[in-house]
C-alpha cells in the first residue's frame, strides 16, 4: 500500500474508533455512557427497588424523571415516583424484580423484568390478599448525557396482576 493510502486509512480508523462515544471505553468494552446507563440502571433495580432505599434515586436518576406506566403518567419527579414506589413496598414487603434481559441503544436502555412478591400489605387502596404474584414486564428506560435515568415507560399485564392476587372479571350486566 502506498504511504498516502496507508496514512488515509489510518486516519480513517483513529476517527471512527474516536466517534464511538468520543473513543471513551470503560474497561468492559461499553462506550463510557452506555456503562454508565447500563450502572445506573442496575442501581435502580437493586438499590432502589430491591433494598426498597427510594433515597437512591437521586443519584440514578434526573430530579424530573418521568414514570409512565401502561401509558398513563403516575410521576412527573423523583418524589412523586418514591411515593409510587411505597405504595408497592407497602402491598408486597418482599418485592423482589430481577431483570431478564438488556438491550442498550443510543441513550435508552430497553429491559424484560419479572418481579415477585407476597401481598401482605394495603396495595393501592386494596386490602391484602396474602397471595404470591410472579409478574413480568418490560420497560423502555431513556437517560440523559450525564447517564441519569430521565423517563421510564413500564408495561406489564394488570389482569395478569389482579388475578395472582385472586380478583375475577365479572361479565357485564346487559339489558
Amino acid at each position: 500500500m502506498k504511504p498516502i493510502g496507508l496514512l488515509l486509512t489510518l486516519l480513517i480508523s483513529i476517527m471512527a474508533s474516536s466517534c464511538k462515544d468520543n473513543g471513551q471505553l470503560h474497561s468492559d468494552g461499553l462506550p463510557k455512557l452506555e456503562h454508565l446507563m447500563a450502572t445506573n440502571y442496575n442501581n435502580f433495580i437493586e438499590a432502589s427497588w430491591n433494598k426498597k432505599n427510594v433515597d437512591t434515586l437521586q443519584s440514578v436518576s434526573a430530579e424530573n424523571y418521568i414514570h409512565n406506566q401502561n401509558g398513563i403518567r403516575v410521576a412527573d419527579n423523583q418524589n412523586e415516583m418514591k411515593a409510587f414506589m411505597n405504595i408497592y413496598f407497602m402491598g408486597f414487603p418482599d418485592a423482589y424484580m430481577t431483570v431478564d434481559a438488556i438491550v442498550i441503544k443510543g441513550q435508552q436502555l430497553f429491559t424484560h423484568w419479572t418481579l415477585t412478591g407476597t401481598n401482605t400489605g394495603i396495595f393501592s387502596e386494596t386490602p391484602a390478599t396474602g397471595k404470591k404474584i410472579k409478574l413480568s414486564g418490560h420497560a423502555t428506560v431513556s437517560f440523559n448525557n450525564k447517564g441519569k435515568i430521565i423517563q421510564e415507560d413500564v408495561y406489564y399485564n394488570e389482569l395478569e396482576l389482579l388475578q395472582q392476587l385472586g380478583y375475577t372479571l365479572n361479565p357485564p350486566v346487559l339489558k
